[in-house]
């Protein structure tokens, strides 16, 4: 599979077009951030699943 050009179309192989949907959204919305920013954004995410983890472990 090509990462620069879309060599399928979406009547050949569903699943692969959405895949390719998928990183295309997920390519432009992290082009606008910079490393710093997504990992940030990663640690934040992790510490909240960490809570979330603990919580329901005590439960």
């Amino acid at each position: 599979m090509e990462t620069y050009k879309n060599s399928y179309d979406r009547n050949e192989d569903h699943m692969l077009w959405e895949l390719h949907e998928i990183r295309h959204k997920l390519h432009k919305e992290l082009s606008k951030k910079s490393v710093e920013e997504m990992n940030k954004d990663a640690l934040r995410k992790f510490k909240e699943w960490q809570t979330k983890y603990k919580a329901n472990q005590i439960e």
